[in-house]
């Protein structure tokens, strides 16, 4: 096989891999929704540190709290005004959360779960290797020396309810990073690898929050929408309908409870409820519900109630 057959060969293989996968991949709806099952007012308290590496609970500490003050469904206490709180109440920061005090906590900062736990080992290492420093076609020919500089955070993290001051959740968490230089290349230190150890252990208590105490959705309306596999595709997203279009609301529930409740509420003008649906919902279920625009025209809006708790609140329009 010359050159010129290998690379058509490789597009050949190529678009029929694109054709596949647009195939079986059904696209998602534009809109996401996250929903709280219950109060998710965090306060991240300090961490306590039992490895060999100074400020590590620092680093953790702080990258948690980063990383659910951007997570969605779930607020975070301000770390300053909690310290002003531990201080003037005389609350001890030993890492142990008794439930007295974790009820108290919640009382004074008015949060519903404390996040807290301890770093309990930190490794570095430096292991000599190689690293390729000439390709041709695609194969590695020439080598040269190497470091490769790991580095991995090991953590105990715990979720207490402040209602009950009980450990609802405890996580026993790994985050590790590595990077590898040519011999004579400059290390500027294991800080920078830590830290994005501690980020990835940050990213996997907001992943066990999330999947413990929210939903998730996603949806959109469209003029059309047909079904595509196990699911269905919409097409001409719009808020702008005509007297004898059809609505059609796509909604994919992407994480939730088997048997969790769905309820679909239209409204028309006046807050008048003009149509209802009521479902029983999966994870991985997609769901289609029609709105006949034929109705008086003026402001709509679509509702999605999940477990009682609204979703969204989708407006639209009729013209006439």
């Amino acid at each position: 096989m010359d050159e010129t057959t290998g690379l058509l060969v490789a597009i050949a293989v190529g678009v029929l891999l694109a054709a596949t996968l647009f195939f079986l991949v059904i696209p998602e709806p534009g809109e996401r929704a996250v929903i709280a099952t219950e109060r998710l007012d965090v306060a991240v308290l300090a961490f306590t540190n039992s490895s060999s590496w100074p400020g590590a609970e620092g680093t953790l500490e702080s990258r948690i709290e980063a990383r659910l003050v951007n997570a969605e469904g779930i607020d975070v206490f301000s770390r300053a005004q909690l310290d002003a709180l531990l201080i003037e109440h005389a609350l001890s920061e030993t890492g142990f959360i008794d439930p007295t005090t974790a009820v108290e906590i919640g009382s004074l900062a008015g949060v519903s779960k404390l996040v807290t736990g301890s770093v309990y080992a930190v490794d570095t290492a430096a292991h000599p290797t190689q690293v390729c420093i000439t390709w041709e076609d695609g194969a590695c020919i020439e080598t040269a020396p190497a470091t490769e500089y790991v580095a991995q955070v090991r953590a105990q993290v715990e979720v207490v309810d402040t209602r009950t001051g009980r450990i609802e959740r405890a996580l026993d968490l790994r985050g590790a990073d590595s990077t590898t230089l040519r011999e004579g290349s400059l290390f500027g230190g294991f800080d920078s690898l830590l830290a994005n150890a501690s980020t990835s252990i940050a990213s996997d208590v907001e992943d066990a929050l999330a999947a413990a105490y929210t939903r998730e959705l996603r949806y959109g309306i469209y003029r059309s929408a047909e079904p595509k596999r196990s699911g269905f595709v919409g097409d001409d997203a719009t808020s702008r309908f005509a007297r004898d279009d059809t609505v059609h609301l796509i909604v994919h529930f992407t994480h939730v409870e088997r048997k969790d409740t769905f309820d679909v509420v239209w409204v028309g003008p006046g807050d008048a409820v003009v149509s209802e649906a009521f479902d029983v919902v999966s994870s991985g279920d997609w769901r289609l519900y029609r709105f006949d625009a034929g109705q008086t025209p003026g402001r709509y809006r679509v509702r999605g109630i999940l477990n009682g708790i609204e979703a969204f609140d989708e407006p639209f329009t009729i013209s006439p």
